[in-house]
């Protein structure tokens, strides 16, 4: 997978924090951030900004540090766009985009965090030392591909999400951290992540800061009704 891909995709996980703001009125929402990725002892830096708007369902990225760079998610469709070179990619998948929470913040309105619009149902929960648990299992096609979601929660907030494959292994694990309150709602303005190999072995880590949040307010430049060039011939890759 492009490296490009792969961060649009990694940051999109993290941001499972959208479905915080289903109980006020969300119509768009920004953030500022700023994203260390630690890959085979390397380290990524990233900055930028992201956009949600919840009528289009539909994400915008702004990177603006190492390099410029605009990514668009809807549906199953991922263009990534780098204005200084003129250059255009579209991943298309087959099914859903390969991670089950990438679809959550498209999903953000909608109760349950969007799991169960994506087939997922809730097995069980329960309480330890004042966290809330809650068990998903996926859909009995995709038990393979999507594998288990448990997420935490304290005082309504989120603080914890992991995947587990169908034989326990772990697969992905996400904190949340220093949450602050916006509309309804509290929101982590922190989040690590970890995608795991095979025995608990970290592959990646990211850390994300979310900063300056806005909910329901114009960004100046249009973002949101961004669309790539006419002029700019996109390379199409399905997935």
């Amino acid at each position: 997978m492009p490296k490009n891909l792969q961060f649009s995709i990694a940051l999109l996980l993290t941001f499972l924090i959208v479905h915080a703001l289903h109980a006020a009125p969300l119509k768009t929402l920004s953030l500022d951030f700023k994203r260390e990725l630690t890959e085979n002892d390397k380290t990524e830096r990233t900055a930028g900004t992201l956009h949600y708007d919840a009528e289009a369902a539909r994400v915008i990225v702004e990177v603006t540090e190492p390099l410029k760079q605009i990514m668009i998610v809807k549906g199953k469709v991922v263009e990534i766009y780098y204005p200084v070179e003129n250059q255009a990619f579209r991943f298309t998948f087959e099914g859903r985009i390969p991670l089950p929470f990438v679809e959550s913040i498209l999903q953000s309105t909608q109760a349950e965090y969007g799991l169960t619009t994506i087939g997922y149902s809730l097995d069980r929960y329960e309480i330890a030392d004042d966290v809330l648990y809650t068990y998903w299992t996926p859909p009995e096609k995709a038990k393979d591909k999507l594998g288990t979601v448990i997420l935490g929660s304290r005082d309504g907030r989120l603080i914890s999400a992991e995947v587990k494959t169908s034989d326990g292994q772990l697969t992905a694990k996400s904190l949340y951290r220093n949450h602050t309150k916006l509309g309804n709602s509290h929101i982590p303005m922190e989040v690590t992540s970890s995608l795991y190999r095979r025995k608990s072995e970290v592959l990646e880590y990211e850390r994300v800061i979310y900063s300056n949040p806005q909910l329901n307010a114009q960004p100046p430049n249009s973002i949101l009704q961004f669309e790539i060039p006419k002029s700019v011939t996109i390379k199409e890759v399905k997935w």
